[in-house]
């Protein structure tokens, strides 16, 4: 079995073809079993939570089955989604006010709630502590001090993690207000899956999103994943993003970026970590002034 080739069904959201690929290997039959006894049969997760919360999950996994198993339009399953959430909320069918519904809720009851959508889906962020930090980050252009939520007690975390049972997920994300916000339970804080592919992935979105208003979900992902290679030591990340790669979908930035990343150094995989860096470096600044360029 390798990694490499299953993670990628799941970051493209094929979950029919992650079952087929499980399916091949003694080891994984079990937990191929696992997805048909949910996506097929229904079974759905329960999280052992107040009874309002349990329903909201609920219709999240609905929707997760209807985009990502049965390849439902996604524009009509979210609409089905914002639906069955008003009427859960006794709300109006607007996703603004099905947030702010949603926030109340969950805090009424002692939750956190980040709503909206991550790569186009939509896909809750649900826990129940959060502690305010700060670090040094070095970055291309400089060094600067930002502040990182560390989050724990996590129920549900977005939808690659329900996908891959917890295995695969988001290990953090910069939000609008320039925080970063770090999902403590999926970092090593002394390795590099947090000192890079965390710490740089989204301080570099937060510096990118205060210096360019109409920079695409897509190039600042493209921009990130760079800044990852430009820094990373041990990490295959290239091989990584590599066996990750699409552009099937424009909504998912971080497959099309990493689409993009495969075009331009493809060629560099298995050379040495000095070479890759500073192909990325190269890639990083012509993004950059080009950038720049569209608003002189």
């Amino acid at each position: 079995m390798d990694f490499e080739t299953l993670s990628g069904y799941f970051i493209r959201g094929d979950i029919s073809g992650a079952i087929e690929y499980m399916s091949r290997f003694d080891e994984l039959r079990e937990t191929a079993e696992a997805y048909i006894n949910l996506y097929e049969k229904e079974n759905y997760i329960t999280y052992g939570i107040p009874e309002p919360l349990e329903g909201v999950l609920l219709e999240y996994q609905k929707y997760f089955r209807e985009v990502f198993y049965l390849k439902s339009d996604k524009n009509e399953a979210d609409a089905r989604l914002l639906s069955r959430l008003a009427k859960r909320l006794c709300t109006a069918e607007d996703e603004s006010t099905i947030s702010d519904s949603l926030k109340t809720l969950f805090a009424e009851n002692g939750y956190h709630i980040q709503t909206g959508r991550t790569q186009g889906f939509f896909g809750p962020y649900v826990w129940r502590e959060t502690t305010l930090t700060e670090y040094d980050v070095e970055l291309p252009c400089g060094v600067r001090k930002y502040k990182v939520n560390i989050l724990r007690g996590f129920v549900m975390c977005g939808h690659m993690n329900y996908l891959t049972f917890g295995q695969f997920g988001t290990r953090g994300w910069a939000g609008d207000d320039g925080m970063i916000n770090c999902v403590e339970s999926a970092n090593d804080f002394a390795g590099e899956q947090f000192t890079v592919s965390l710490l740089k992935h989204e301080a570099q979105h937060v510096e990118d999103m205060e210096r360019w208003q109409v920079i695409t979900p897509t190039e600042l992902e493209y921009r990130a994943k760079l800044v990852e290679l430009m820094y990373a030591e041990k990490e295959d990340l290239l091989g990584k993003f590599v066996s990750e790669a699409s552009a099937d979908d424009p909504e998912n930035s971080h497959a099309m970026a990493s689409a993009r990343i495969a075009d331009e150094m493809r060629d560099l995989c298995g050379f040495p970590t000095s070479e890759i860096q500073k192909r990325a470096k190269e890639l990083f600044f012509i993004s950059t002034e080009r950038l720049n360029d569209t608003v002189k």
